[in-house]
C-alpha cells in the first residue's frame, strides 16, 4: 500500500514538473517570438532616447544575441531560484512586486469567497429542497443573468452607481478593508450565480441517495437530514470548486482588481500586458502554473481527509 501511494505521488510530481516546465517553455517561447525588440521595449519604457550603440549593449547585456535554448535555460536557472529578473515598466525586482502585492490579492480571493459561501451554500441547499418552486425560479434568472455578464461590466455598473452616482465609496481604493468592499461583493456576487446552481445540483443528487431515504424511514426531518447530512456530504464537491476559484483568484482578478484600484498580482499582470513588460509576463506564467498545482493538491489532500473512502 505505502510503495502505491509512493508511486502514485512520484506520478504526480511528475506530472507537476512537466506541466510547469511545459509552460515556463511556452510563455518564453512566445515572448522570443513576438515581433517588438525585448531591447527596445526596455529603453523605450525608461522614457528617454538612444542610440543603435545603445541598444546592440542592452542586447547583449539581456543575453538576446544567444540561441534560444540557452536563453531559456539561463532563466529557468534564475526562476529555480526565485529570480525573475527586473520589470522593463518600473526597474524593480519582479518576485518584491509579486509578494508586495500579494496579500492585497490574498485579502480580496478571501473575502470574494466568504461572499460566495454565504450566498450560495444555503440558496442552493433551499433550491434543492423545494426544486422549481419559487425560490429556485428566481435564482436560475439570477445565475442565467449574472453568468451572462462580463465582470468588467458588473465591476463598472456598481463602481459608477456606489462611487459616482450614490457616493459610498471613493472611486481610487480606499485604506483598509474599505478598499475590498466593493470588488469582493462584485467578485462573490459573480462567482455565486454558478456556485449555486451547482451546490443545487450536488444536494439533489444527495437528496435521491439510498441513505436519504433510510434516514427517512427512522422518522428524521426533511430538515435535518437536509442541514445536518446532505449539507455534510456536499462539502467534498464544493472544496472542489474553491479550488478552482481560489486557483485562478490567487493568480489575481485581474479585471476587477484593476477596475478597483487594487494594487493585486492580477492588476500587475495587467500593467505588464499593456506595458510589454515580458519578463513580468513570464513570471505571471510561471506563478500561475505552480499556483494551480498547489490548489490541486490540497484539494486533493483536503478530499481524502473529507472522505476516506478516496483512494
Amino acid at each position: 500500500m505505502k510503495k502505491n501511494s509512493i508511486k502514485k505521488w512520484g506520478k504526480k510530481l511528475l506530472s507537476a514538473l512537466v506541466i510547469v516546465l511545459g509552460v515556463t517553455f511556452l510563455t518564453f517561447l512566445l515572448s522570443y517570438l513576438s515581433p517588438d525588440d525585448a531591447a527596445v521595449v526596455k529603453l523605450s519604457s525608461m522614457g528617454t532616447g538612444y542610440t543603435q550603440e545603445m541598444l546592440d549593449k542592452t542586447r547583449e547585456e539581456m543575453g538576446l544575441d544567444r540561441p534560444f535554448l540557452e536563453q531559456y535555460l539561463d532563466w529557468m536557472k534564475n526562476v529555480i531560484r526565485l529570480d525573475f529578473g527586473k520589470s522593463y515598466r518600473t526597474g524593480e525586482n519582479i518576485t518584491d512586486m509579486m509578494l508586495a502585492a500579494l496579500p492585497n490579492t490574498l485579502k480580496l480571493t478571501f473575502l470574494s469567497l466568504m461572499v460566495t459561501l454565504i450566498i450560495s451554500l444555503p440558496i442552493g441547499i433551499l433550491c434543492a429542497y423545494h426544486p422549481n418552486g419559487w425560490l429556485d425560479s428566481v435564482m436560475r434568472l439570477f445565475s442565467y443573468f449574472f453568468s451572462s455578464l462580463p465582470s468588467f461590466f458588473i465591476s463598472l455598473i456598481v463602481l459608477y452607481y456606489a462611487c459616482i452616482k450614490w457616493n459610498l465609496f471613493k472611486v481610487m481604493a480606499e485604506p483598509g478593508i474599505r478598499g475590498f468592499i466593493l470588488p469582493a461583493l462584485v467578485t462573490g456576487v459573480s462567482l455565486s450565480s454558478w456556485y449555486i446552481r451547482q451546490i443545487r445540483a450536488i444536494a439533489l443528487e444527495q437528496l435521491s441517495s439510498p441513505y436519504v431515504y433510510s434516514l427517512y424511514s427512522r422518522g428524521i426531518s426533511r430538515q435535518r437530514i437536509l442541514w445536518k447530512h446532505v449539507l455534510k456530504n456536499c462539502m467534498l464537491p464544493v472544496i472542489t470548486l474553491l479550488g478552482v476559484s481560489i486557483g485562478g483568484m490567487l493568480g489575481g482578478a485581474a479585471i476587477t482588481e484593476s477596475i478597483f484600484s487594487v494594487k493585486g498580482v492580477g492588476a500587475l499582470a495587467v500593467s505588464a500586458v499593456t506595458s510589454r513588460d515580458y519578463p513580468f509576463i513570464q513570471a505571471y506564467a510561471a506563478w500561475m502554473a505552480a499556483l494551480y498545482l498547489l490548489v490541486n493538491y490540497l484539494v486533493d489532500v483536503a478530499g481524502r481527509k473529507l472522505d476516506p473512502r478516496i483512494s
